[in-house]
């Protein structure tokens, strides 16, 4: 049985990285770290500082299509620049956050978590949820398990090679596949589609398309990340989303995993969700949060809404804060204010 997990930047915040543009947002205005002489950069950060932080990342891609009618970024050159600008010093950002684990001292014990809450997903259900998944597809077959990362960390990369056939319970790390690229290669940062900007007249051709549309340069990048994807999708018999917000700027892997839900009778959709301020105590406030995280699913797939009803019991919504909680041993600050390394040149 193949079991494919998206996992989004919900994973990096559970281990306590300060990840949410929310996070790099303002560092990236004011540190001097990321200070800027260029005229277009200066204008770009001072678009974004009129235009508020945003609480997701998908927010943020949202806006600087919306954006795109605006100077300085409602011109190629202007807009290549400082999105190579934005990536660059984001890139080093994360650098820094990743580097703040101490591997050496907790990459076993992480991994081992890792594997086992790949090994138990479905005892997060509740149980009448457990017993629809585990009737449409017996877990005593033996799984194995495929990572479609979404972030631009490089942290599942550094635990995968710890894990033992034994952490798995009988069964197998498939592949790892960072769709978006990471923070040393392939970064991907942009929109979905052409309808989710502003100024479609910026981008008339593949090459100035290709600059601000993920899925479009994700196909025609050499590294084949957005097929091998795919195809990781397409063979899965389950489908695990975490800490992803559904968001409109990666429609094309809802849309994907859409077609695959009615591909085949038998495959079942989990989408983990945190669900903070749900108490047990009222059944009928889960059961309005598992509908609304259904709803917005199937509203960003090709479904028709009057065949909603037919796939319903094959998307299963698991509230929990627990999941992928590695408890990483993290580093001790630094002690005083070292000069920051300077940014590497464009």
């Amino acid at each position: 049985m193949l079991v494919t997990f998206l996992i989004g930047n919900g994973f990096d915040l559970n281990l306590g990285l300060e990840t949410k543009y929310a996070h790099f947002y303002p560092l990236y205005l004011n540190s001097p770290k990321f200070s800027a002489n260029d005229p277009d950069i200066l204008a770009f950060k001072e678009l974004l500082a009129e235009d508020g932080g945003y609480s997701r990342w998908a927010d943020f891609e949202r806006a600087l299509g919306e954006h795109t009618t605006e100077p300085p970024i409602n011109s190629e050159a202007a807009l290549r620049k400082c999105l190579k600008d934005f990536k660059r010093c984001f890139a080093q950002y994360l650098q820094q956050e990743e580097d703040r684990i101490n591997f050496d001292d907790c990459s076993r014990g992480m991994a081992h978590k890792f594997a086992e809450c790949l090994c138990t997903h479905r005892d997060y259900l509740e149980p009448r949820l457990f017993r629809i998944v585990q009737s449409a597809l017996p877990a005593k077959e033996v799984s194995i398990y495929h990572i479609l990362d979404f972030n631009y960390t490089t942290i599942i990369d550094r635990l995968f090679p710890f894990f033992s056939f034994s952490d798995l319970r009988g069964g197998d790390k498939g592949r790892l596949i960072h769709v978006h690229g990471t923070h040393t290669s392939g970064m991907i940062l942009g929109v979905d589609n052409l309808s989710q900007v502003a100024n479609p007249d910026l981008f008339t051709n593949a090459v100035q398309q290709r600059m601000f549309l993920k899925p479009l340069l994700n196909q025609q990048s050499g590294q084949g990340h957005d097929q091998d994807a795919l195809s990781c999708i397409k063979q899965s018999d389950e489908i695990c989303i975490f800490g992803m917000s559904l968001g409109e700027t990666d429609l094309i892997w809802w849309q994907r995993i859409g077609l695959w839900l009615i591909s085949n009778s038998r495959h079942q959709l989990l989408i983990f969700t945190r669900g903070q301020a749900l108490a047990p105590l009222f059944p009928e406030d889960i059961l309005d949060h598992q509908d609304k995280i259904r709803n917005l699913f199937l509203s960003r797939t090709t479904l028709a809404p009057e065949s909603y009803p037919d796939f319903r019991d094959r998307i299963h919504i698991v509230i929990t804060s627990d999941f992928f909680r590695l408890e990483p041993a993290m580093k001790a600050p630094l002690i005083g204010n070292p000069s920051p390394p300077a940014l590497t040149p464009a």
